[in-house]
């Protein structure tokens, strides 16, 4: 599992040459034409909602069922990298799981994105309620659009889309799969990514600007990452020196355990001598 960079220089002009500016660039511009035409959101979420019975797409066992697995899934790849990592503090010894950088990459990417960014951040600060809850799709709330601050709907906001930030942060994946792969994977998990954006503007739970913008905050974020951890000059020694770090503090947790257990079989050793009745002292005792 090994993150491949190019080492030479990228084609001037290109969107490998500074991808994260082209990121910044798509998510300004996505956003200044919500902004501006706020009306795209109303006319896309009016394509799944129907007169009398809200959004019926909500009420599918398929979709929901789809919209399950893009639950379950990242939160089981976090799963099976916390196992690793625990795995790792249990058996110093043996090498990691999954390679070090691997797993603080993704754990930061999750953390930083859909945990502090979004839910965190974006979420309490941006007042705009979801689409099913507006007065244009039988709803008590006025519609507001992308990145105004709103008013009082703090029960149940809309601004950005947690669930399609957290199946974007999942593209990456494809990046540390062999070159014969990363095209495909690619495209597989980016038609995976927007069929559930897709799933949560049916159900009338975000507006296409709350799950674009998502992604490309996701996108910013993941390619910022990927050169803190893969891109500078001599990152390909951080691995090396994650395990040997990760190999030292495990042993060490693994020398208090035995100093824990230690102390412990000593109180008990002693505990008997504590606890033994004192000796009496009879008539037959007195001087």
């Amino acid at each position: 599992m090994v993150f491949v960079t190019q080492d030479a220089r990228a084609p001037r002009g290109t969107v490998q040459e500074k991808p994260l500016l082209f990121a910044l660039l798509v998510t300004l511009t996505l956003s200044a034409v919500f902004v501006t035409f706020p009306q795209i959101d109303i006319a896309i979420s009016r394509i799944f909602y129907v007169e009398g019975e809200d959004f019926p797409a909500s009420r599918m066992g398929e979709l929901n069922t789809f919209r399950a697995f893009g639950q379950y899934f990242p939160l089981t790849l976090t799963i099976v990298l916390v196992f690793g990592l625990v795995l790792k503090l249990i058996y110093p010894s043996r090498p990691s799981l999954f390679p070090p950088r691997f797993t603080l990459y993704f754990a930061s990417l999750f953390l930083l994105g859909p945990a502090l960014l979004v839910n965190g951040l974006f979420k309490p600060f941006f007042d705009r309620p979801r689409p099913r809850n507006t007065l244009e799709f039988g709803g008590q709330d006025p519609f507001i659009h992308a990145w105004a601050l709103g008013g009082d709907f703090f029960d149940d906001r809309s601004f950005v889309s947690g669930e399609a930030a957290v199946v974007v942060c999942l593209i990456p994946l494809a990046f540390f799969v062999p070159v014969v792969w990363r095209r495909c994977v690619f495209v597989l998990l980016s038609l995976f990514a927007a069929l559930t954006a897709l799933n949560r503007i049916a159900f009338g739970a975000h507006f296409l600007s709350d799950v674009l913008i998502a992604a490309g905050l996701m996108a910013m974020l993941s390619i910022g990452l990927a050169y803190l951890f893969y891109g500078r000059s001599g990152s390909q020694a951080c691995d090396i020196k994650l395990e040997a770090a990760m190999t030292e503090f495990g042993h060490r947790l693994h020398a208090v355990r035995r100093e824990g257990i230690t102390a412990v079989r000593r109180r008990l050793s002693l505990a008997p001598m504590f606890l033994a009745p004192a000796p009496s002292t009879g008539e037959n005792g007195k001087a």
